[in-house]
């Protein structure tokens, strides 16, 4: 074993300094296609946006081969909402399983808290069915209902959770999609 420090590394041997990069080379080759065959290969697990009716955003996420997946997104929304009257919020989503949007794993839909500051959430859903031969897919999204009249021209804040599931290959994967709306009533 020949240490950092010793007279034996300290020479000007070319043999010496082509084996070290020759071995640091394989080394770092070694670090990594190691990793990149351990990576789990994960099947295509993403979400769509559906919003005025078109669907907007196509987000493939990688995740480094997790079984359960958590993405929590901002969103700000304006919006007039009607006193005691429900309102839908304009974006609605889902998640897909085999990387396609015709694909309807199974989903549930939280909000937290149902009752907001000024008004109520409930459950909204929207069709999509543009190519699917399996027929229309399933968005899911929310209503809004203005409880409290001092709530016009004021900001409310809303969670939306969208929970996702399917198999593949005997593995269950799982996917949760945090919404944290900050809704600005107009008046």
């Amino acid at each position: 074993m020949v240490l950092q420090n010793s007279p034996e590394l300290q020479r000007d041997d070319p043999v010496d300094g082509l084996t070290k990069a020759l071995l640091g080379g394989v080394a770092l080759s070694a670090l990594t296609n190691a990793s990149a065959i351990a990576e789990h290969k994960h099947p295509a697990f993403s979400f769509m946006a559906l919003h005025a009716g078109r669907m907007v955003n196509k987000t493939k996420l990688h995740n480094q081969g997790a079984t359960h997946l958590t993405y929590t997104f901002g969103v700000y929304s304006y919006f007039l909402p009607v006193l005691d009257k429900k309102v839908p919020l304009a974006t609605f989503y889902k998640w897909n399983s085999s990387g396609t949007l015709c694909s309807s794993p199974p989903e549930k839909e939280k909000f937290n808290p149902k009752k907001t500051l000024y008004g109520k959430l409930s459950r909204a859903t929207e069709t999509y069915s543009e190519g699917c031969s399996s027929g229309p897919t399933t968005f899911y999204g929310a209503d809004y209902k203005l409880t409290d009249p001092n709530g016009f021209g004021r900001t409310d804040y809303l969670n939306i959770i969208l929970i996702g599931k399917y198999k593949n290959s005997g593995t269950t994967y799982k996917g949760t999609l945090n919404l944290d709306i900050t809704a600005f009533l107009e008046k």
